[in-house]
This record gives structure tokens, sequence and C-alpha cells, in this order.
């Protein structure tokens, strides 16, 4: 991943699931859950009982600060 200029394939807002994270910032899925309990990413919210997602600008926000 190239200091997370792929982001920018990403909506400003909205949510995101993991898989579609995955592929913008060229991960694996399973990567896209270490980076966030790791604190790389924010913590995912649970939109229904089998609905996890993450916040785009939360994700904007957190990759910006860790790039800089």
């Amino acid at each position: 991943m190239a200091k997370h200029q792929a982001t920018t394939q990403l909506p400003a807002t909205g949510y995101a699931s993991a898989k579609t994270l995955a592929a913008a910032l060229e991960v694996s899925v399973t990567q896209v859950w270490r980076m966030s309990n790791s604190g790389s990413l924010p913590k995912p919210v649970k939109l229904g009982p089998a609905t996890t997602r993450w916040n785009l600008s939360e994700v904007h926000e957190t990759l910006a600060k860790l790039a800089a």
C-alpha cells in the first residue's frame, strides 16, 4: 500500500465493508481487521446483526493522521 493513496477511490462519506476497504487499500480483508484492531483504522460499527461497516469519514481522517 503506497501511503494510503488508494483511499481516493473511496467516497468521502458513507459506510464501507471490509471487502471494499481491502480493495481500496490494496490489502486483504484480514489485514483490514488487523488494522482496525491495532488502531490504524477506526473501529467498525454494527449496522445490523450481520452487517459491520466502517464510517468513511473516520477512515479518511485516521489515514490522513497516519500519513502526516
